[in-house]
């Protein structure tokens, strides 16, 4: 009898869900286009072992028809928890899945030598923004298209305006209400300007001061034009601000949110774990990293001794404005990333201890952060070393 492929799959997700969204010539599901690119392609292999060192472990207890459904539906960030999950269970962790429920809480509660660790995971990828940008527009779009108008409506969609959310349904209940209210005044073109502030909707006769001011803060800009006929539906489209020039690179202040949204996952006054999955960010850089967690790297040159005399060597240090300094939650951020070596699947794991030292911050030791992956360089922010390492930010921001 010849065993079937992917036998821990087929043992969480079933026979016919492997044969339809793996093996199948039509599947759309990732795994299954992956299966079909090549033959012996890792990743499916990949996962069935992860699911298979999972589904055989007796220190985890989870709920298999909530994974099967999880990993049908939402395989990245999905497939991100289960390589957390076996790393943790590799290192001798016991594991409690969302150990909340139904509650919000962290994924995992990992305990191990009478110690608990409470770790959230993230997968992050380059096209998250593109993602936003698309459900915002896709949303803005099927309003539209059921309303009948004589106008069509460029509509910038700003960084900040996310889908489903109530103040992107307030923008665009003001953009189908312009749309009568254009046709009643005649008007053959207007800007509507959106903010949480409210609607401002000009036909070129001029703002005011106040008026310029919440211009300048609009989430939302709908440009009308008349096309001259009714038509059935309102033909739309949908672009980023533009910006002049370039703004640089702001990785680290996109990290710096992401993690800051992560933390209220975690319970206070706890060993809490971050774990970033950036496998899909191939421009992150240690210097992103390192601006986002620890503040940006300030350069003070020391004044001469004596009139006209050489100034001193300069020093390098951190400003505090990085995330750490705002959060008690977060003992450590782990960065893993997954890419595949000579035809197999392989794993890092680095780990950055807290640089923040107060009564509410758990400073976790080096063989405890070491337990989650690589601390490389970073071996001075274990416990260990307080209180040289640490020091308390120059004024408390934290958010808890």
């Amino acid at each position: 009898m010849v065993t079937p492929e992917f036998v821990a799959l087929r043992a969480l997700m079933g026979d016919a869900w492997v044969e339809a969204n793996i093996l199948s010539e039509k599947s759309e599901h990732l795994l299954g286009r992956w299966y079909r690119k090549a033959d012996g392609n890792p990743w499916v292999q990949y996962t069935d072992q992860l699911v298979e060192r999972l589904m055989g472990s007796d220190r985890l207890a989870f709920d298999k028809a909530a994974l099967a459904r999880k990993l049908a539906a939402e395989y990245v960030s999905t497939l991100a928890e289960i390589e957390v999950a076996v790393h943790l269970l590799e290192q001798g962790f016991g594991l409690v899945l969302e150990p909340t429920a139904p509650a919000k809480g962290p994924d995992f509660r990992a305990d191990i030598a009478d110690k608990s660790y409470f770790v959230e995971v993230r997968a992050v990828s380059d096209s998250e923004d593109d993602e936003r940008f698309n459900a915002v527009s896709s949303e803005v779009f099927a309003r539209l298209s059921a309303t009948p108008s004589r106008y069509t409506v460029e509509v910038t969609v700003g960084d900040d305006c996310i889908a489903g959310s109530g103040e992107l349904k307030k923008a665009i209940d003001q953009i189908v209400n312009a749309l009568s209210v254009m046709k009643e005044k005649k008007w053959g073109h207007a800007r509507l300007f959106h903010s949480s502030s409210g609607s401002i909707l000009d036909p070129g006769t001029g703002l005011s001061a106040e008026e310029k001011d919440m211009v300048a803060k609009a989430e939302i800009i709908a440009h009308f034009n008349d096309t001259g006929k009714d038509e059935e539906q309102t033909v739309a489209s949908a672009w980023r601000p533009y910006k002049s020039p370039p703004e640089p690179d702001q990785t680290h202040e996109r990290l710096k949110k992401m993690l800051s949204k992560k933390r209220t996952q975690l319970p206070e006054n706890s060993r809490g774990i971050l774990v970033f999955d950036v496998s899909e960010l191939f421009m992150l850089s240690d210097f992103s990293i390192e601006s986002a967690l620890y503040g940006d790297l300030v350069v003070r040159l020391t004044a001469a001794s004596t009139p006209g005399g050489p100034i001193g060597e300069p020093t390098l240090f951190r400003n505090g404005r990085g995330f750490f300094g705002k959060s008690s939650r977060v003992s450590a951020v782990v960065f893993h990333t997954r890419f595949v070596d000579r035809g197999k699947m392989e794993n890092r794991w680095r780990v950055y201890p807290t640089n923040r030292a107060n009564e509410g911050t758990i400073q976790l030791e080096e063989a405890e952060l070491s337990l989650f992956g690589d601390l490389e360089d970073r071996k001075n922010l274990s416990a260990e070393n307080l209180p040289e390492a640490l020091s308390p930010a120059s004024e408390d921001t934290t958010e808890n």
